[in-house]
């Protein structure tokens, strides 16, 4: 038998349709969760490691796994960027801070939010503490930025030397999803 009638006979009896794609996918599934199995334990493994963060030295926030920290460029105090998706939690800590949560939440409101959110709402503020016994206050507001509907909640805390400001902000939609995670790094996080 001829070496070229050989090679057609192999051909003519090769599986056709699905069938004959089945082994290679089959291979392919393997050599992707081999290697992408470990590239995504790898990412899951970083996503947990960002540790507690101290801003200054009166403020301390523990993140959550999957949260990502970052200090922002040229913030003129101390400041951590927690985010998650498409939502961020913004730590700032202000030393020096002898005023009450309310005094200190009107003043970020009126020097951070009105400047960079067009037709912002705010929403009823509310009072309580921290778990570490730090008065706070709350509140809710949307306004919007570029373009987007930006939906946020501020709580701002007062400790005996320091103040802190706890934003939450997403595409309006997007928060609801870690609300929980959120609650849970204000509430344990500790101001001085």
């Amino acid at each position: 038998m001829s070496g070229d009638r050989l090679a057609a006979e192999q051909i003519e009896r090769a599986p056709s349709g699905p069938r004959r794609w089945l082994p290679v996918l089959a291979m392919v599934a393997v050599i992707a969760i081999v290697a992408g199995g470990g590239q995504l334990a790898a990412a899951a493994g970083n996503a947990a490691t960002a540790g507690t963060q101290e801003l200054g030295a009166a403020v301390r926030v523990r993140p959550l796994p999957g949260w990502a920290a970052a200090t922002p460029p040229g913030a003129p105090l101390p400041e951590r960027s927690l985010t998650r998706g498409s939502v961020t939690l913004l730590v700032v800590a202000v030393p020096r801070w002898s005023g009450s949560p309310e005094d200190l939440a009107q003043t970020y409101l009126d020097r951070t939010l009105r400047p960079r959110l067009d037709d912002l709402k705010i929403g009823q503020s509310s009072s309580g503490t921290l778990a570490s016994g730090a008065p706070a206050v709350r509140f809710g507001y949307v306004g919007v930025a570029d373009g987007v509907t930006i939906e946020g909640a501020a709580t701002v805390a007062t400790g005996a030397t320091t103040g802190a400001i706890f934003d939450a902000f997403a595409p309006k939609g997007d928060l609801a999803w870690v609300a929980s995670d959120v609650d849970t790094m204000i509430e344990d996080a500790e101001v001085g």
